[in-house]
């Protein structure tokens, strides 16, 4: 039995599997990495401040925790602010904004 389940061959299921996977990256955006180490350095502030939080309820306040919070936080805040990310509308509620009226304003600007 030299067929898989669907009908085709190993052979032919990998074919064509190099030329999609080893060649150039597809969709790669060198600013989105610098969004994800934002996302971290986010995280990680908010961890440390909540060690801070900790630390302070337990009556012996370590404010370096906080420092590096705020340092942290700020620098995250800073990177993931580089990278917009284009969002696409859902489509959700297409329905309801081609029932709605348009303003006389909407109107004036086509």
């Amino acid at each position: 039995m030299d067929r898989n389940y669907y009908g085709a061959s190993p052979r032919e299921d990998m074919s064509g599997l190099h030329e999609k996977f080893m060649g150039q990256q597809q969709g790669y955006d060198p600013k989105e990495i610098i969004y994800r180490l934002g996302t971290f350095f986010l995280l990680v502030g908010i961890g440390l401040f909540v060690f801070f939080l900790l630390s302070d309820s337990a009556g012996n306040p370590i404010f370096n925790y906080f420092c590096w919070s705020m340092i942290l936080v700020i620098v995250g805040f800073g990177f993931r602010a580089q990278y917009k990310r284009a969002i696409q509308p859902s489509g959700r509620f297409s329905i309801f904004k081609r029932l709605m009226p348009k303003s006389k304003e909407d109107k004036g600007k086509k």
